[in-house]
C-alpha cells in the first residue's frame, strides 16, 4: 500500500514538472531579430579616407534597429584645393543633402499616389499639391535641421594639393512623419475621416522606397 502511495505521489509530481516546463518553454519570449545596417564605408573602400568624425549616437541607435528597418542615407563628396577647405567640406554636406532629396522624391511619389486614390479626381489634385507642398518644407529643412538629416560619418582625404570630404548623412523618417502631422492636421484630419491614418500611409510609402532601391543607394 504505501508503495502504491510512493508511485502515486512521484507520478503526480512528475507530471507537474512536465506541465511547468512545457509552459516556461512556449511562453518564452520572441527575441527580436537586430539587423546589421550595410551603409557606406570610405575606410574600407579608400585607405587613404581617414574618418574624421562619427556620431557615436546614432551608431548606437543604428545597431538596435530591427530588422528590416528603412534607412534612407546619402553620400556626398566633394574635392578641391586645400587651401579652400572649408567651401570643399560644405560643398560635400550640400551634396549629400541634395542626394537625399532625391532618394525622398520616391517616398513622396509612392505617399501621393496612396492620397489620391482615396478621392475624386479634383480632390485628388488639390491633395497632391498639398503633398508636394509638405515636402518641399521637408527639403528646405533638411539643408538646416540635423535632427531630420543627421550627419552621421565625415571622412577626409589628401593627396598633394588636392582634398576630399566625404558626407554621410541619414534622414530620420520618425521625425520626418512628426512633422508633417504638425505642419498638416487639416490633411491628416481628412484621412482620419476616411479610416485611414497617416502613419500606415506613411510606413508604406517607406516599404516602396526600400522595395525599388534595395541596397542600390548612391554609394
Amino acid at each position: 500500500m504505501q508503495e502504491l502511495i510512493f508511485w502515486l505521489i512521484f507520478s503526480i509530481v512528475a507530471a507537474t514538472l512536465i506541465i511547468t516546463q512545457t509552459v516556461a518553454v512556449t511562453s518564452k519570449p520572441t527575441v527580436p531579430q537586430l539587423t546589421s545596417i550595410e551603409l557606406p564605408d570610405l575606410s574600407k573602400k579608400d585607405p587613404d579616407a581617414q574618418l574624421i568624425y562619427e556620431n557615436e549616437i546614432l551608431s548606437e541607435k543604428l545597431s538596435k534597429f530591427l530588422e528590416g528597418k528603412v534607412v534612407i542615407y546619402s553620400l556626398g563628396e566633394s574635392s578641391g584645393p586645400t587651401f579652400n577647405e572649408k567651401s570643399i567640406r560644405e560643398g560635400a554636406q550640400q551634396i549629400a543633402y541634395q542626394g537625399l532629396i532625391a532618394e525622398l522624391e520616391t517616398v513622396k511619389n509612392s505617399l501621393t499616389a496612396q492620397v489620391i486614390s482615396l478621392f475624386n479626381e479634383e480632390r485628388a489634385k488639390t491633395m497632391s499639391t498639398r503633398i508636394a507642398e509638405l515636402f518641399d518644407q521637408l527639403y528646405l529643412r533638411i539643408t538646416f535641421d540635423d535632427v531630420l538629416a543627421v550627419t552621421y560619418k565625415i571622412w577626409k582625404k589628401s593627396k598633394g594639393e588636392v582634398t576630399t570630404y566625404y558626407y554621410l548623412v541619414i534622414f530620420d523618417d520618425e521625425y520626418a512623419r512628426i512633422l508633417i502631422e504638425s505642419l498638416a492636421t487639416d490633411l491628416i484630419q481628412e484621412l482620419q475621416t476616411y479610416g485611414v491614418p497617416f502613419k500606415d500611409l506613411w510606413q508604406k510609402a517607406l516599404d516602396e522606397y526600400t522595395a525599388q532601391r534595395g541596397t542600390s543607394h548612391n554609394q
